[in-house]
C-alpha cells in the first residue's frame, strides 16, 4: 500500500524560488507583557465570582491573587525554557535552522537523515549541496589559518540568509560547507547552488594582516547531488555531491557540477589530481 503524503506539504522548490520569509514572531518582553495583563484579569476575575457567590469571605483576595500569579507563572517559565532551547540548539524550536554559522555537522547530518527519509517515503525531493572555497589550502598558508576561516565564517553568514526555514547549513569541514534543500526538485536545487556561487564570487572578506587591513576575494565549487532512487542512505547522497563537487574543481574551480559524474573520463587541471571514489 502507498502511503498517504503529510496532509498540506510544502511546494517543491523551483528554478525561480525565493527565500520564504519566516513567520513574525511575538517578542518576548511583549509576549509576557500580554501574559502579566492576562493574570490580572484572571485574578480580577476570580475575585468578582467569589465576591457573588460567597459573599467576598476574608480569604477571597489572597486566593484571587495567588491564582493569578501562578497564570503567569507558569506560561512565563515555558517562554523562557523555549527562549533558553533556541539558543542552545539553534533553530530546534519554532522555525529556522540558520544561525549565522549554521547548525553543528552532527546536528546537520542527524537532520538530513530524517528530511531524506521523509522524501524517500513521500517523493518529495531533497538536494545535498556541498561548496569547497577554491584554493583554500593556499589561502590558509598565505595569509593564515585565521583568515581562511573568516572566509568560510562569512560564506556561511552571506548564505542563511538566502535559504528557506526547513532547508539545512553547516561547516562541513575544513575547506567546505554543505547545504540541505528539503522539498527541493533539480532545477531549483542548481539554481540555489549557481546563486552560492554568484554571491561568493561578489563577496568582499574584510582581515586585518600584520596590523594592516586587506580585503580578501574567493571563489568557490559546488557539487549538487539530487535525491534519486539510487540513493539508499543519507552517505550515498553525500557521496555524489563529493564527486560532483570534485568534478568542478577538476574544471577549475568557480562552477557548479551536478551528480551523477564519471570522474574517471575529467582530466585534473593544474596538477591537481584525484582518484575517482571506489563503488560497490
Amino acid at each position: 500500500m502507498t502511503p498517504s503524503p503529510p496532509p498540506n506539504p510544502p511546494a517543491p522548490l523551483a528554478a525561480s524560488a525565493t527565500p520564504a520569509p519566516v513567520g513574525a514572531r511575538l517578542p518576548l518582553p511583549a509576549a509576557l507583557a500580554l501574559v502579566a495583563l492576562g493574570a490580572a484579569l484572571l485574578a480580577a476575575l476570580l475575585a468578582w465570582a467569589l465576591d457573588r457567590t460567597l459573599g467576598s469571605p476574608a480569604w477571597a483576595a489572597p486566593v484571587s491573587a495567588l491564582l493569578g500569579v501562578a497564570a503567569a507563572v507558569v506560561p512565563a517559565a515555558l517562554a523562557l525554557q523555549r527562549l533558553v532551547l533556541r539558543q542552545e540548539r539553534p533553530g530546534l524550536i519554532g522555525g529556522s535552522l540558520h544561525s549565522p554559522l549554521g547548525t553543528t555537522r552532527p546536528l546537520f547530518l542527524e537532520l538530513a537523515g530524517r528530511e531524506w527519509a521523509r522524501a524517500r517515503r513521500y517523493g518529495s525531493g531533497a538536494a545535498l549541496l556541498l561548496v569547497d572555497v577554491d584554493r583554500f589550502a593556499r589561502l590558509s598558508e598565505n595569509r593564515g589559518p585565521e583568515a581562511a576561516d573568516a572566509v568560510l565564517a562569512e560564506l556561511l553568514r552571506q548564505t542563511a540568509p538566502t535559504l528557506r526555514g526547513a532547508d539545512l547549513l553547516t561547516r562541513f569541514s575544513e575547506a567546505q560547507m554543505a547545504v540541505f534543500l528539503a522539498q527541493a526538485d533539480a532545477t531549483g536545487a542548481l539554481d540555489v547552488a549557481e546563486r552560492i556561487r554568484e554571491r561568493s564570487e561578489q563577496m568582499d572578506v574584510d582581515i586585518e594582516q600584520d596590523g594592516v587591513p586587506r580585503t580578501l576575494r574567493i571563489t568557490v565549487s559546488v557539487g549538487v547531488a539530487h535525491l534519486r532512487p539510487a540513493h539508499l542512505n543519507l552517505q550515498s547522497l553525500i557521496d555524489d555531491a563529493h564527486d560532483a563537487v570534485l568534478a568542478a574543481r577538476q574544471a577549475g574551480g568557480n562552477c557548479v557540477r551536478a551528480a551523477p559524474v564519471d570522474l574517471g573520463r575529467l582530466s585534473p587541471t593544474g596538477g591537481w589530481r584525484t582518484e575517482p571514489r571506489a563503488r560497490p
